[in-house]
């Protein structure tokens, strides 16, 4: 029995729901939102398409026996003004909700989607009173993937064949970690057939993918559903397959966005790579903004 719980039907949400269901990817599916009336006419559009499907509404008590609990709430006008405009009514919302949720008691995994993600990642370990390896964020998972984007077009390589990672702060102090990257195998300072790839051009694409997929839709939500299914994919089947999420990593004191194996416990053991230096100081610089961020968001609540 995979049974998932999403607070938030928006955008995300609404898209989210309707692939875990048309990928057979959940077996009970609950629906949490502010709005009810956007919850049940949500719950009634996917009932037309999945009539056999188990979907309830406004039942926080399914947080109690739920696999994975996502979190995909938000304002999308406020994300399109600012990429951390989300910050004060995110925390709010968290805040918010924390009383119901402690006296479901959560056993499950917690899941972040909304923004700040990693600050915001950790406002909910800490308001939920959850363990942090039970509460992760999607965290660089879609700027490492538009990272090895910008690299597969350079390459003209197969995307399967470039390995590599970004850490730290999502849409913020972002760490390219070249120290981890490989195309076939190749580090990215070699020349990979014939072709000599900028490290500092890739880094430039990487960025414009995702800013071309905010000027033209207002919002990057296909990539976002598309990764989560992917990390969810793994957490039900035990797998143990890596991707750079928001997690508490004690080597910086808190949460950042970190390459981790995912399991059904949610965090398994951290992928510790080999970094240069300078990475590592980055990561540093990315790990403390999100500190700020987190202080920030607790100064709201006070």
């Amino acid at each position: 029995m995979r049974e998932i719980v999403i607070i938030g039907v928006g955008q995300v949400g609404s898209a989210l729901a309707a692939q875990l269901l048309a990928t057979h990817q959940v077996d009970r599916l609950t629906l949490l939102d502010e709005n009810d009336e956007r919850v049940v006419g949500l719950q009634n559009d996917l009932q037309a398409g999945w009539p056999t499907a188990e979907i309830k509404t406004q039942d926080w008590s399914s947080l109690h026996t739920a696999d994975v609990i996502i979190t995909a709430f938000g304002n999308q006008q406020q994300l399109q003004e600012n990429r951390f405009g989300e910050l004060t009514v995110n925390a709010r919302a968290v805040h918010q909700m924390a009383k119901q949720v402690r006296e479901a008691d959560p056993q499950g995994i917690v899941l972040n989607l909304a923004n700040p993600n990693e600050a915001l990642t950790a406002l909910i370990q800490q308001e939920w009173l959850l363990a942090p390896k039970q509460v992760i964020g999607l965290g660089t998972v879609v700027d490492t993937a538009r990272l090895k984007l910008a690299i597969q077009n350079a390459s003209q390589q197969n995307v399967h064949s470039i390995e590599g990672y970004v850490y730290g702060q999502h849409d913020g102090n972002l760490v390219t970690a070249w120290s981890t990257v490989r195309v076939n195998g190749q580090t990215i300072d070699q020349t990979i057939y014939g072709k000599k790839l900028d490290d500092h051009e890739l880094t430039v694409q990487a960025k414009l993918n995702g800013f071309y997929a905010l000027r033209g839709l207002g919002s990057d939500w296909n990539a976002v559903v598309a990764w989560t299914l992917r990390v969810l994919q793994a957490i039900f089947t035990n797998s143990n397959a890596t991707f750079s999420l928001a997690v508490n990593q004690p080597q910086f004191d808190g949460y950042v966005s970190y390459p981790v194996q995912l399991n059904r416990q949610g965090v398994g053991n951290y992928v510790l790579l080999p970094l240069y230096p300078l990475e590592t100081e980055q990561i540093k610089v990315a790990a403390n903004a999100i500190q700020q961020q987190l202080a920030a968001m607790q100064n709201v609540l006070n």
